[in-house]
C-alpha cells in the first residue's frame, strides 16, 4: 500500500493517458470514416487532460522537476541559497494552500448551482476538483521534501 501511495501520480497518470489517447483515436477514426461523430468524446478528453496536467504538477514538486532559476542560484553564497530554498518552500506551501481554499470555495458553489457539463451531464465540480487535488498533492510533495521519509526496510540486512 505505500509503494502505492508513494507512486499514486506515476499510477493515475499511467491509467489516464492511454483511455485519453484511445478516445481521442476512437472520435478521430469515426469522423474521419463518416460514421459520425461522438459528442462527449471532446469534452471527456479534456477533463482527463486537466486532470493529468494538475497529477503531473505534483509528480513534477515529487521529482523536483519544476523550472527554477539556476543561473541566478548558482551565483548567490551558499548561506543566501539556504535561505531562498527556505523562502521557495514557504512559499509553494502557501500559494498551494490558497489554491486549495479558492479552488474548493469555486467548487462549493458549483455543488450549489447543480451545473452540469454540456455533453457528459457530469456535475462541472469533477472537473474542478481537479485543482485542489494537484495544489494537495504539490503541497504533500513539498512537505515529503523538507522531511524526507527514512526507509526502516530491513532489506540486506544479515
Amino acid at each position: 500500500m505505500k509503494k502505492i501511495l508513494d507512486n499514486i501520480e506515476e499510477y493515475l497518470l499511467i491509467f489516464l493517458f492511454p483511455i485519453m489517447t484511445v478516445i481521442v483515436f476512437i472520435a478521430t477514426a469515426t469522423r474521419y470514416l463518416k460514421l459520425g461523430a461522438i459528442p462527449w468524446s471532446e469534452e471527456l478528453a479534456r477533463y482527463i487532460m486537466i486532470w493529468m496536467a494538475y497529477i503531473g504538477a505534483g509528480l513534477a514538486v515529487k521529482k523536483n522537476a519544476h523550472l527554477g532559476v539556476e543561473a541566478f542560484v548558482s551565483l548567490m553564497p551558499a548561506s543566501v541559497v539556504k535561505y531562498l530554498s527556505k523562502l521557495r518552500i514557504a512559499i509553494l506551501i502557501l500559494f498551494n494552500g490558497m489554491v486549495i481554499y479558492f479552488s474548493f470555495k469555486i467548487m462549493i458553489h458549483q455543488m450549489n448551482i447543480g451545473q452540469t457539463s454540456p455533453a457528459l451531464q457530469i456535475p462541472i465540480w469533477v472537473a474542478y476538483l481537479a485543482m485542489p487535488t494537484g495544489a494537495l498533492l504539490m503541497c504533500i510533495r513539498t512537505i515529503q521534501s523538507v522531511f524526507p521519509v527514512k526507509n526502516n526496510t530491513s532489506e540486506g540486512r544479515g
